[in-house]
């Protein structure tokens, strides 16, 4: 990675002409840049969440250039002004050796950092001490390969300071590119996603609660539905059930995003959702509801069905409730 993969080479090579093209614009490549920046970093903060979960890489999409939603994933782009700031004012006050020591720590760091945003969504538990030593003993010695690459990366930035810009732009965004990946493959082996938990410090109110739960549902359901109308189906599926399993209400979750779904101008994925919906109510005995929604899907597309493994609850079901023409129709499958 990126080597091994034609979305993320073409995604690459999309934010590279891009760049060249705001290099050589003159002040309209700044407002360039104001667009092109921030969506480079979404796509390196989603890089590390995405193999982080064992996830197949989704195309670059417009979703990485919009202004709203996934503000967290803009986080790093803060860090690295602060750090470069920050850098700058070490260097006049204390010397060189003071800012190579403070940028050293940073590089540290800075891949733990990243690797709990991923998996919190939250910019102050990346930056939380308590996190970061938690993530830190998730992955163990392994960890060290990450700030070793990443000083690799900048020895060799230095080294092609000589090639014309465009060069240099083209393998820095290769190089990050696979730091990023790095950070991910360190942090899937161990289920990170989740074992990683860092308590509110404050109490917060129902409707902050409730408000958080939808942003964090249409935050999954956005990415999903980017997967999705890419033809990657299984991997949106897979980003989809895996939230739903790890969300505080996870009946209500499936509710949700299942009505969401169905306001698609595809209704056949949310019929598909549906049958796996069905199934989780059938496990945990919620039978009122699974059958309101196998009526549901019916009057969509009348030759939906529930999985063939429920098929033989769901016909008991509807005869338990006296809906013998469902039983019927259920039963030539």
């Amino acid at each position: 990675m990126p080597l091994s993969n034609v979305g993320v080479l073409f995604a690459l090579l999309m934010f590279w002409l891009l760049l060249c093209l705001a290099a050589s614009a003159g002040m309209l490549g700044v407002w360039l840049a104001i667009v092109i920046v921030p969506a480079l970093f979404r796509f390196f903060t989603n890089l590390v969440e995405t193999v982080g979960r064992g996830l197949k890489v989704e195309p670059l999409g417009a979703e990485f250039f919009r202004w709203v939603g996934d503000w967290w994933s803009l986080f790093p782009a803060l860090i690295v002004m602060l750090v470069a700031w920050a850098s700058y004012t070490i260097h006049l006050s204390a010397g060189l050796t003071a800012m190579n020591l403070f940028i050293t720590a940073m590089g540290a760091v800075y891949p733990a950092m990243l690797a709990v945003l991923s998996v919190t969504h939250s910019p102050l538990q990346s930056i939380n001490p308590v996190a970061i030593l938690n993530m830190l003993r998730s992955i163990g010695p392994s960890y060290v390969i990450a700030p070793l690459y990443l000083g690799a990366i900048v020895y060799v930035g230095t080294l092609l300071q000589p090639l014309p810009f465009m060069l240099q732009l083209a393998a820095v965004l290769l190089l990050l590119s696979s730091l990023h990946a790095v950070i991910g493959s360190l942090v899937e082996p161990h289920g990170v996603f989740d074992d990683v938990y860092i308590p509110e410090p404050v109490e917060r109110s129902a409707a902050e609660v409730s408000g958080d739960i939808e942003k964090s549902r249409i935050d999954v359901l956005t990415q999903a539905y980017g997967l999705i109308n890419r033809g990657n189906r299984e991997g949106g599926f897979k980003h989809l059930f895996e939230w739903i399993g790890s969300d505080p209400e996870i009946p209500a979750a499936w509710a949700w995003y299942f009505s969401r779904m169905l306001e698609w101008e595809n209704k056949q994925h949310g019929l598909f959702f549906a049958q796996h919906y069905v199934h989780d109510m059938l496990k945990h005995g919620e039978h009122v509801p699974a059958l309101k929604v196998i009526l549901r899907c019916r009057m969509i597309d009348e030759t939906w069905k529930p999985l063939s493994a429920d098929l033989p609850a769901a016909i008991q079901l509807a005869e338990a409730h006296g809906n013998i023409e469902l039983a019927a129709v259920l039963k030539r499958y």
